[in-house]
């Protein structure tokens, strides 16, 4: 497997399938994830991500190799999701928006050990497109 299919796997599974499991089993004890939010663990990562699908569903995304080493690829992540429009708490329409992400993966032996996303869930990109 190369860099980019150990990391497109895993972004498949838990932002696609949202398949927690596979990141518990695939992601080392020592994983680490430096984000916006500071540094995470494996386990606080985890919940990061399962915060962020809570908050955004995400039907598709495409990804453009920005960077690529012997351990690291960067990528240039856009993800196309389904969000809920509400106004006093009731929901009344949906739209599609994209958010951009770029994300750098240190990949060891086939498993990611380290990752850095360099904008945060409010510093993305968002076009939205209504439908």
């Amino acid at each position: 497997m190369t860099l980019s299919d150990t990391v497109i796997r895993l972004l498949e599974e838990v932002y696609i399938a949202k398949n927690f499991s596979y990141a518990e089993e695939h992601l080392p004890e020592n994983y680490i994830c430096h984000c916006s939010e500071g540094t995470k663990n494996k386990a606080e990562a985890i919940a990061l991500a399962k915060r962020y699908l809570k908050k955004h569903n995400i039907k598709k995304f495409y990804l453009t190799v920005e960077n690529s080493g012997e351990e690291t690829i960067t990528l240039n992540v856009l993800l196309e999701c389904v969000e809920k429009e509400k106004f006093l708490g009731i929901t009344f329409g949906e739209h599609t928006a994209h958010h951009r992400h770029l994300k750098t993966f240190k990949v060891k032996n086939g498993i990611i050990t380290e990752s850095l996303d360099e904008f945060s869930e409010f510093e993305y990109e968002e076009i939205i497109t209504t439908g």
